[in-house]
Parts: structure tokens; C-alpha cells; sequence
């Protein structure tokens, strides 16, 4: 299944977290108390009987697996439900509305242990209507309404409204408004997503400020793999893959949750795939099978993690492509003797757009080594397309959007998240496959290959 990044692109990997937030509890499984109203306008229904609305919370892991039903009432003839939601650990799930065998609409809920959920909505309208009240809720507005207010700068930012010394002040700012949500939320599902904003916000400013927080986090297993995650690139970066390696084994002595755990083994092995250490990360690949081989959720991250190491490896030849711009043949065999970052992308995706003035600048300043960009939308209509660079500067070729049969391009470069870039070198081979938010790392990777180099005149 294609997913694509979009609204935060934190939160993609402070929902990774979630999955470590409570697990069951010694009296059993973790549970809620959800109670509420579901209501009919009168210009649709006059007859004051709202009951037959069906209520339920749904956890759906992925597009192949069943649903599970966590939650399920009917209202009466006042609209109220009521009961109890059982749940395997406290994150975020999907509540759905139906009547008359249609569903008329549904909403990620946060649940955690003890909670109380309070719904209430009226029909037509349940999207505009819809309310959810819990201290979870509460915790997740105050994290919402600082998230907003971020995002707005981060545009001005982008946009070069905010520079220099302005910009890092503000970034500042930000970063401790979400520490503080972090501090105060603490244990709630709001409260990690901020931890994850935070550390992002200090990673772009300070390292040394960043692996300080890390280490106030790191013995939290539910944040644990955001630790993880940042440590492991920065240490990387500044003190070598050995470093980050044995960083990682510190976090493993650490936790003691199962979960917890199998993330900072997947990100060994990604650490170890990124460094083209590619024996090692098949090595430890293959022990991470054994170790989780009856774990469901994991198997979609080992195919894919299995192909890349198999056929997308650093130092392998980028798979085949060919396309037509402005008359001009560009492919793979086009493009030997320079050096270019392929993007993959939906052109309509939130986290690509925000990229998008970067690789501009990268692109400007990095062409003058040589550097190409080529552009594959996974767009079906060449209207969106056309509507995106209206809007933007074309400097690179871009694919049009009927070019490749879309499943097999998104098999051949094993596409699981948007965007997804490689950076290949003048021989046509990876440098490393950069997915999502890891596209802050590029410069480093196009420095490795331009070095040396001077200037293409």
C-alpha cells in the first residue's frame, strides 16, 4: 500500500511511537468509558426518535487485514450510547458513524487506559457537527493549536518572509512550546507527538540541544524510537556509523519493552543499509525475522526492507526508466555521466510541496557540479501536473503523468512512502534512497560524490 506523508511530517514517525504507548495492563487489557449523543435535525427527521445509529471504534492496521471492533452501540430513541472500548494500546484509532447499512462518516479517536470519551454530533452535517471531548482530546486541541501556529511560520520560512536570526528565533520558540506540551501532556498520545515535534524543531537549530533532550526521553519506551531515529542520523553524521551503532546498543539495554526494542533493531538495520554496510544489515535482517517471524505488523517493513537490500542497495544500478520531456529522450542510459536525484511523488502531496523551494535551491547551486533532478509524478492526471509547475518553476525534466503504468513503477523502486528520492551518481548507481523527511540528508550525500569534482563549466 502507497502512503503518503501530509499535514505534519512528524507526526508520521511520532505515530510510530504510539504504537509503544500502553500495552495491557496487570487487570488486562487497556479500556475507556465512551458515552454520547448522535442527533437528527428536524428539516430531515421530525419524528424526535434518533435511535439505530450505529457507533463503533475500528483498529485497521493495514489495507489487507480485517477490522477489529474495539467499540460498538446502538443509540436509543434520545440518541445516547454507551459502553465500553477495549483496546490493545493507547494510540490512535477510527470511530465510525452508520445508519441504515451506510456510513456517514468517520474520524481518527485518540484512546488511553481510564480514559472517558464524550461523542456527540447531529445529523446531516456529522463532519461539521462531530465532537469528541476527553483529556486525551483536550491535550490533543493544545498541541493542535500551537501546531497550526507552527506551520504558518514554517510557511513564512519557506517563503522568505522570516530569515536569518528571525527564523532560528521563532524555530526556537516553537520548539519549546512543544517541550512544554511534552511536560505538561506528559503520558498522553499529544504529549509524544510534541516530544517528536520538538526534537525535530532542536535537531534543525542545535544537535547538542537535541541529543540533550534525547537523553530525557530515551528511557521513555514509548518516545524511545524517536531517540532512535534522530540520535542515531546525527551521531552518524558527527561521529561516525560506529558511534551511532553503539548509541542504539545503549537504548536496547535500556528499554525493557518488546516494542520498543524491535523498532531500535529496525533502525540498526536501516543505519547499516543507509552506510552500505549491506552484509551486516542482510546478517542482522535475517535474525530479525527469526526473532519477530510471527509478528504481523512488521511484515510489510521486512519486504520492503528485504528488496531494497536485495536490489536498491548503495553502489547498485538504479532500476530502468525512460521518458519524453519537452521532446527530449531522458533515462537511465541518458543520464550516465551525471549525477541526479530521482523523485518519485505524488505532486499533490503536503510534504512534497513544502520540499519543493529546497530542491530549487539545491538544484541552483548544485548544477553548477553537474547535478541533474528528474521528477516522476505518480499523479494520474497531467492536469495536476500542469497546475503544479503553473505555479512553480520547471528547471528539471519532469515525467509526464501517463509515462509509466503507475503499480509498476511504484513495485520497481519499491515506493511505500511519498516522497521517495535517490540520489545516483555518475555511473548510474544509488547513493542512497532518501524517503520522506530523510531528504534533509541529501546535501550530505551530494557532497560525497561532487567533492572532488570541480565546477562543470
Amino acid at each position: 500500500m502507497l502512503l503518503t506523508y501530509n499535514f505534519n511530517s512528524v507526526l508520521l514517525i511520532a505515530i510510530t511511537a504510539l504504537f509503544l504507548g500502553c500495552s495491557a495492563n496487570e487487570q488486562g487489557q487497556p479500556s475507556a468509558h465512551v458515552s454520547g449523543i448522535i442527533t437528527v435535525a428536524d428539516s430531515v427527521d421530525a419524528s424526535r426518535d434518533f435511535s439505530g445509529i450505529e457507533v463503533s471504534i475500528i483498529q485497521k492496521d493495514s489495507a489487507q487485514s480485517a477490522a477489529d471492533t474495539l467499540f460498538y452501540d446502538v443509540t436509543d430513541s434520545t440518541g445516547n450510547f454507551r459502553g465500553t472500548a477495549s483496546f490493545p494500546e493507547n494510540r490512535f484509532y477510527t470511530l465510525r458513524i452508520d445508519r441504515n447499512q451506510r456510513q456517514l462518516g468517520q474520524r481518527s479517536i485518540a484512546l488511553a487506559n481510564g480514559d472517558s470519551v464524550r461523542i456527540e454530533a447531529e445529523l446531516p452535517g456529522l463532519q461539521q457537527t462531530l465532537s469528541i471531548n476527553s483529556n486525551e482530546h483536550k491535550a490533543l486541541d493544545q498541541y493542535r493549536r500551537i501546531n497550526r501556529n507552527y506551520q504558518r511560520i514554517v510557511n513564512y520560512i519557506q517563503r522568505g518572509i522570516l530569515k536569518g536570526d528571525s527564523a532560528r528565533t521563532e524555530l526556537q520558540k516553537f520548539g519549546n512550546l512543544y517541550w512544554e506540551v511534552y511536560n505538561k501532556q506528559n503520558g498522553t498520545l499529544a504529549s509524544r507527538m510534541a516530544a517528536a515535534d520538538a526534537i525535530n524543531i532542536y535537531g534543525s537549530l542545535d544537535g547538542n540541544e537535541m541529543m540533550q533532550k534525547l537523553r530525557q526521553i530515551q528511557d521513555n519506551d514509548a518516545l524511545v524510537s524517536i531517540a532512535a531515529q534522530y540520535g542515531k542520523r546525527y551521531l552518524a553524521e558527527q561521529k561516525g556509523l560506529n558511534h551511532s551503532l553503539q548509541y542504539l546498543d545503549t537504548l536496547q539495554s535500556i528499554t525493557q519493552e518488546p516494542m520498543a526494542s524491535m523498532n531500535i533493531q529496525q533502525e540498526r538495520i536501516k543505519l547499516l543499509y543507509d552506510s552500505a554496510r549491506i552484509d551486516q544489515a542482510k546478517t542482522q535482517l535475517d535474525d530479525f525475522k527469526k526473532q519477530f517471524e510471527n509478528k504481523q505488523s512488521v511484515k510489510d517493513w521486512v519486504e520492503s526492507i528485504e528488496y531494497d537490500l536485495t536490489y536498491l542497495s548503495p553502489g547498485d544500478t538504479i532500476p530502468s526508466f525512460s521518458f519524453q520531456d519537452s521532446g527530449k529522450q531522458i533515462s537511465r542510459d541518458s543520464l550516465l555521466g551525471t549525477p541526479y536525484i530521482l523523485e518519485i511523488t505524488l505532486l499533490s502531496n503536503r510534504l512534497y510541496q513544502n520540499q519543493y523551494d529546497r530542491t530549487f535551491v539545491i538544484h541552483n547551486i548544485y548544477k553548477n557540479f553537474g547535478l541533474e533532478v528528474v521528477t516522476i509524478p505518480l499523479d494520474q492526471s497531467q492536469i495536476t501536473v500542469d497546475a503544479f509547475f503553473q505555479e512553480r518553476d520547471k528547471s528539471w525534466p519532469v515525467a509526464p503523468a501517463d509515462a509509466f503504468e503507475r503499480q509498476s513503477l511504484i513495485e520497481k523502486f519499491n515506493i511505500r512512502l511519498v516522497p521517495t528520492r535517490f540520489l545516483v551518481d555518475r555511473n548510474g548507481e544509488i547513493v542512497r534512497k532518501y524517503i520522506g523527511e530523510e531528504y534533509q540528508d541529501v546535501i550530505q550525500g551530494i557532497q560525497t560524490i561532487i567533492k572532488t569534482e570541480e565546477p562543470a563549466s
